[in-house]
């Protein structure tokens, strides 16, 4: 198994067992930009995992479910789609379904995008999932 195809399936692994910030921790660059909808979502590990920790600490289980995953070793970008169900104590559930494309370098992820709604519809129509690396001329 080539390098990236084992540390992206390394990464849904973690992901699907809920792990969101140990793997986020692992392979997320520490000059990384994550993008979310066609917006700066942060700037370097620091920025990325304070924002995702403010969002994740409202739940008490986090489950997986990652699903059309596509890793191009060529261009090292990868694309999943990822539904994760988040749980409270004061609620039944909360549910994300989105589209993650990454670009890697060195082991690590240096940019992430994420879609959700009508932009991940829009994304998926223009063939992300046949050319991952297409993600630089959509944005």
């Amino acid at each position: 198994m080539a390098a990236l195809q084992a540390l992206v399936k390394k990464q849904i692994e973690m992901l699907n067992k809920g792990q969101v910030l140990e793997a986020f921790d692992l392979y997320f660059a520490e000059y990384g930009v994550m993008h979310s909808n066609g917006k700066l979502f942060g700037t370097g590990r620091a920025e990325c995992r304070r924002k995702q920790e403010i969002f994740l600490e409202n739940f008490c289980h986090v489950r997986g479910e990652i699903s059309d995953l596509v890793i191009d070793e060529k261009s090292e970008f990868c694309v999943f789609r990822n539904t994760l169900a988040f749980e409270r104590t004061t609620e039944k559930h909360h549910e994300i379904n989105g589209l993650h494309v990454q670009m890697w370098a060195g082991g690590e992820i240096v940019i992430e995008w994420y879609f959700s709604g009508d932009l991940m519809e829009e994304v998926i129509a223009a063939g992300i999932f046949s050319d991952p690396a297409h993600i630089l001329e959509l944005v």
